[in-house]
């Protein structure tokens, strides 16, 4: 006799991220994908996915939690609103000049206490005595991405030299852990001179969307080419967060034919986002926003396997804490929320807008990510024996975005306005259902920090 089953989902059109769709039922048991079979099971609680996507639950890989408010607050608010939007797993940045030795035990301990979501920790490596941790790390904490910055953020996080990177891959080799650098990757020279150059040429009358002469295409260009040759030096793979620029992604096709050691992201804001939209002051961001043709220009490196993963860069913040009615745009801070709308931006601008597969599109968002980070097929898989973290998608659903209708801490959004067209419907975490149509229904943060 067959056991009853947790969670039946029934009719639905199951996706196989880079591979295929293919209409059957899935079958949830302690937590895990039990089945994928044709077969009507007996289950304690059903959920007609007909005319509906079925898919693993979304891997965000790149957010920020904590800087404008405390990690415990941020844990409550902005993973419960990933979850209401399909997300189930984060990957969280933490950063601060101190020793993550000390630091960390805390930071898990809040995580496995208040996360909605299971959370990736990436540690910024920044200086020295980080660097000589460095291997403690990867084998007392369980951390094995770690992140630098090319071009930090002045006054907030410094860069770090060519040198610098090369002693981090260093360490990471000698940790004999499957380890990837994650960075920030845009020359810190050339972005000061045309700062420096903007200021001098408009002061306090350029406007947000001059930003964007602030990181011409040259920053990240170089950038990108001077770390493809440092990872291949290295011998160490490299994760480039959040790509902006078509000029940056022609480069990175002809890098990854030859060059093993390139992991590309960009995030699903770039991917719908120019510097010239309505929202004003509210997108002021590192990398800025571009042009119409980079969103095209990355879209098509999505399409061409260029870009792996799609992340958010979410640094959830208020209208107060960004400054964003200041006069000088010099005085307002870099970042927004965005986790919430993370799946329906990609749905609607990549597989609805342009046309490309759902299984490409979230690849980027599932099973791509989950092996760069070293939790596949745990995570990122529909298929028997990974984690029951499931997102039930409709495609046809079109919802306008509201920044008061949120579930995130922020009463702004980049989004205001705007309507998009396939949305999260249901997400399961863990085996159990925990949200349905834009509410949690399960208010337990089943979340916890995940060690590779």
């Amino acid at each position: 006799m067959t056991a009853e089953m947790d969670i039946a989902i029934l009719n639905g059109q199951v996706v196989f991220p880079d591979d295929c769709v293919v209409e059957t039922n899935v079958y949830i048991k302690d937590g895990k994908i039990q089945s994928l079979s044709d077969e009507v099971l007996p289950a304690k609680k059903i959920l007609d996915a007909s005319g509906k996507y079925v898919a693993p639950g979304i891997i965000d890989p790149h957010i920020h939690l904590g800087l404008f408010a405390p990690l415990d607050t941020e844990l409550a608010t902005e993973t419960r609103a990933a979850a209401i939007g399909g997300v189930t797993t984060q990957g969280v940045f933490f950063g601060g000049p101190q020793s993550h030795l000390d630091s960390f035990p805390g930071i898990k301990e809040s995580i496995n206490k208040g996360s909605y979501t299971d959370i990736i920790p990436h540690l910024v490596i920044g200086n020295e005595t980080q660097l000589s941790e460095l291997v403690r790390y990867a084998k007392e904490l369980g951390v094995t991405s770690f992140k630098i910055y090319m071009n930090g953020i002045p006054g907030m996080i410094p860069h770090v030299s060519d040198a610098f990177i090369l002693d981090v891959c260093e360490q990471m080799k000698k940790s004999g852990k499957n380890c990837i650098l994650c960075s920030h990757t845009e020359n810190a020279d050339l972005v000061a001179r045309a700062v420096k150059e903007l200021r001098e040429i408009k002061g306090d009358n350029a406007v947000i969307s001059d930003w964007a002469l602030t990181h011409p295409d040259v920053v990240e260009v170089e950038a990108v080419g001077r770390l493809a040759r440092l990872a291949e030096v290295a011998q160490v793979p490299v994760y480039i967060v959040h790509l902006v620029s078509k000029a940056a992604v022609a480069l990175l096709k002809e890098i990854k034919a030859n060059n093993k050691y390139i992991n590309v992201e960009t995030t699903s804001p770039y991917l719908a986002v120019t510097r010239f939209d309505p929202q004003g002051n509210a997108l002021k961001m590192e990398p800025p926003f571009k042009e119409q043709y980079d969103i095209d220009g990355l879209w098509e490196g999505v399409a061409e396997r260029v870009i792996d993963t799609i992340g958010t860069d979410n640094v959830t913040m208020t209208i107060a804490e960004k400054n964003m009615n200041a006069e000088s745009i010099w005085d307002i801070a870099p970042g927004y929320a965005a986790a919430e709308h993370h799946l329906t931006v990609a749905l609607s601008e990549g597989v609805v807008k342009r046309g490309l597969p759902i299984e490409r599109v979230l690849a980027c968002m599932t099973k791509n990510p989950a092996q760069k980070f070293g939790i596949y097929p745990q995570k990122g898989s529909i298929k028997p024996g990974s984690d029951a973290d499931v997102v039930i998608i409709d495609l046809d659903r079109v919802k306008e975005v509201k920044a008061a209708e949120t579930h995130t801490r922020s009463d702004f959004s980049i989004y205001e306005g705007r309507k998009f067209q396939g949305w999260a419907v249901a997400t399961i975490k863990n085996g159990q259902l925990i949200a349905q149509d834009g509410k949690m229904v399960d208010e337990t943060p089943k979340g916890s920090c995940i060690e590779r």
